[in-house]
Protein backbone atom coordinates (compact mmCIF):
# COMPACT_ATOMS: atom_id res chain seq x y z
CA UNK A 1 0.00 0.00 0.00
CA UNK A 2 1.40 3.36 -1.05
CA UNK A 3 0.71 6.33 1.17
CA UNK A 4 1.08 9.92 0.18
CA UNK A 5 1.94 12.67 2.55
CA UNK A 6 -0.04 15.88 2.57
CA UNK A 7 1.45 19.35 2.43
CA UNK A 8 0.59 20.19 6.04
CA UNK A 9 2.44 17.10 7.27
CA UNK A 10 5.47 18.22 5.29
CA UNK A 11 5.27 21.70 6.82
CA UNK A 12 4.79 20.28 10.32
CA UNK A 13 7.81 18.06 9.87
CA UNK A 14 9.77 21.10 8.75
CA UNK A 15 8.85 22.85 11.99
CA UNK A 16 10.26 19.87 13.90
CA UNK A 17 13.55 20.35 12.06
CA UNK A 18 13.59 24.06 12.90
CA UNK A 19 12.83 23.36 16.55
CA UNK A 20 15.57 20.74 16.62
CA UNK A 21 18.02 23.22 15.10
CA UNK A 22 17.12 25.55 17.97
CA UNK A 23 17.83 22.74 20.41
CA UNK A 24 21.27 22.28 18.86
CA UNK A 25 21.90 26.01 19.32
CA UNK A 26 20.82 25.64 22.96
CA UNK A 27 23.32 22.81 23.42
CA UNK A 28 26.09 24.96 21.98
CA UNK A 29 25.19 27.81 24.33
CA UNK A 30 25.01 25.51 27.34
CA UNK A 31 28.39 23.95 26.66
CA UNK A 32 29.95 27.33 25.91
CA UNK A 33 28.50 28.71 29.15
CA UNK A 34 29.78 25.74 31.13
CA UNK A 35 33.24 26.13 29.66
CA UNK A 36 33.30 29.81 30.54
CA UNK A 37 32.05 29.24 34.10
CA UNK A 38 34.41 26.42 34.99
CA UNK A 39 37.65 27.12 36.73
CA UNK A 40 39.44 24.46 34.77
CA UNK A 41 43.06 24.83 33.77
CA UNK A 42 45.79 22.67 32.41
CA UNK A 43 46.41 20.69 29.30
CA UNK A 44 43.20 18.70 29.34
CA UNK A 45 41.13 21.85 29.77
CA UNK A 46 43.00 23.64 27.01
CA UNK A 47 42.64 20.64 24.70
CA UNK A 48 38.91 20.35 25.34
CA UNK A 49 38.33 24.07 24.77
CA UNK A 50 40.32 23.98 21.55
CA UNK A 51 38.50 20.87 20.33
CA UNK A 52 35.10 22.29 21.19
CA UNK A 53 35.78 25.62 19.50
CA UNK A 54 37.65 24.21 16.52
CA UNK A 55 35.87 20.95 15.90
CA UNK A 56 32.71 20.22 17.86
CA UNK A 57 31.04 23.62 17.80
CA UNK A 58 31.46 23.99 14.02
CA UNK A 59 30.00 20.51 13.52
CA UNK A 60 27.02 21.39 15.70
CA UNK A 61 26.58 24.70 13.86
CA UNK A 62 26.60 22.81 10.56
CA UNK A 63 24.04 20.34 11.90
CA UNK A 64 21.73 23.22 12.85
CA UNK A 65 22.21 24.83 9.43
CA UNK A 66 21.51 21.52 7.68
CA UNK A 67 18.30 21.15 9.67
CA UNK A 68 17.17 24.54 8.43
CA UNK A 69 17.97 23.47 4.86
CA UNK A 70 15.82 20.36 5.32
CA UNK A 71 13.00 22.54 6.60
CA UNK A 72 13.25 24.69 3.48
CA UNK A 73 13.21 21.61 1.27
CA UNK A 74 10.12 20.29 3.05
CA UNK A 75 8.38 23.65 2.66
CA UNK A 76 9.26 23.63 -1.05
CA UNK A 77 7.86 20.11 -1.44
CA UNK A 78 4.69 21.16 0.38
CA UNK A 79 4.24 24.10 -1.98
CA UNK A 80 4.88 21.82 -4.96
CA UNK A 81 2.34 19.34 -3.62
CA UNK A 82 -0.24 22.09 -3.19
CA UNK A 83 0.36 23.34 -6.71
CA UNK A 84 0.19 19.90 -8.35
CA UNK A 85 -2.72 18.48 -6.38
CA UNK A 86 -4.72 21.59 -5.52
CA UNK A 87 -3.66 24.16 -8.10
CA UNK A 88 -2.69 26.60 -5.36
CA UNK A 89 0.44 27.62 -3.54
CA UNK A 90 -1.20 27.74 -0.10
Amino acid sequence: MTMQVDSQTLRNTGVVFTNSAGTVQDIISTVRGSINELIWTGGIADTFRAEFEGQYEPMLQQLAADMEVVRGALDDKAAEYDLVFHGTGV
